[in-house]
């Protein structure tokens, strides 16, 4: 249950000065850690001088922390932009996941996280692991920890609380809002197929469509031409369409594209 005061009634609370305005959330943003333990992110998401919070974190056995009311910025997604919004912190509710991120498997079997601290699978928790290429940390295979079936089940059931109090129209992932191209979470290992289709259960009638344009598609701030153009679609982008109005498609509360260059998917 969330609060008036836009708490989780239920979880443990430890607030964190990394936080600012009043926001409406309309996107979940989901990302690891990169660590392994609840208490490192925590500290990390409190200290004043990290400059970087998210409003929870989702220890392995499912606990979770609230660091920041879901209705405060907190400062998650740095350099973001999505689906015409800029600066998702002002847009968005981050969830923060524990899981290290990506591992490097040594010659001897082990494995080695960004930090180059080594790790055998089969100790602490470490039991599986997806294997899964990444363009954005290089060439090769790397190994991404799964997530524990109690974390994800207290994500969803979050993520359940959170569509439905404030009308949560996307949950992504911090790399595909990263404008950077340095961000990868939370990696190959999260099933965001999963999530997606809380999305789709609670019938919010959002109408996947997959932009066709050979050339950028405009999005507009308005259903028509005369309108400012507030920045482009690539070919492959998936959209969700709001409402068509016209020869026009409503992706979000303020931004339009021309149908003609949509395609259901």
């Amino acid at each position: 249950m969330i609060t008036k005061e836009h708490l989780l009634s239920t979880a443990k609370y430890k607030a964190s000065p990394n936080q600012s305005g009043e926001i409406k959330p309309v996107f979940i943003v989901m990302h690891y850690t990169a660590g392994w333990t609840e208490e490192s992110a925590i500290a990390t998401l409190t200290n004043p001088n990290s400059n970087a919070s998210a409003h929870v974190v989702v220890d392995w056995d499912g606990t979770i922390t609230q660091l920041v009311p879901f209705n405060k910025k907190a400062w998650h997604a740095g350099p973001s932009r999505y689906e015409g919004y800029s600066g998702l912190n002002s847009y968005s509710i981050g969830i923060e996941i524990v899981n290290p991120g990506y591992l490097r498997k040594t010659t001897a079997g082990n494995f080695i996280d960004a930090y180059g601290r080594k790790h055998v699978l089969g100790q602490n928790g470490f039991t599986d692991v997806v294997e899964a290429p990444h363009p954005r940390v290089g060439s090769g295979t790397f190994y991404w920890p799964a997530y524990k079936a109690k974390q994800l089940d207290a994500v969803e059931h979050l993520s359940k609380l959170l569509i439905a109090e404030y009308n949560i129209r996307d949950i992504v992932s911090h790399e595909e809002i990263d404008t950077r191209g340095w961000k990868t979470d939370p990696g190959p290992a999260f099933p965001m197929n999963r999530f997606k289709a809380l999305l789709r259960e609670r019938g919010t009638g959002l109408l996947p469509y997959e932009v066709i344009s050979d050339t950028p598609l405009n999005i507009r701030l308005g259903p028509g031409v005369k309108f400012k153009i507030d920045g482009q679609y690539v070919k492959g982008t998936i959209v969700n369409v709001e409402e068509f109005k016209g020869d026009w498609a409503r992706i979000s509360s303020s931004h339009w594209v021309h149908k003609a260059y949509l395609r259901k998917i």
